[in-house]
């Protein structure tokens, strides 16, 4: 079964986790991206950039925010499909 990018971010926000807590500021980081002027969004991709390469160090909190990052991102591509 499924879940949803919604099941997922309550799941990850309940628990006390590195992993869960990068997991749920994935989740919203990317999902506020739109609302951000020019100077937000820049400072947003820095920040997924560097959590993207400290995850590749193993950082715990960082491999949760880019798994939040890629959930939220699937989730609004296949809702732009279903269109």
């Amino acid at each position: 079964m499924k879940r949803t990018l919604k099941e997922k971010y309550e799941y990850n926000h309940a628990r006390n986790t590195p992993f869960s807590t990068g997991y749920s500021l994935g989740v919203m980081v990317y999902g506020d991206y739109r609302k951000f002027d020019d100077e937000g969004k820049k400072i947003v991709r820095e920040l997924i950039d560097t959590n993207k390469s400290l995850a590749r160090d193993g950082d715990v909190m960082s491999k949760g925010f880019m798994c939040g990052v890629r959930d939220a991102a699937n989730e609004r591509k296949s809702k732009q499909k279903r269109k």
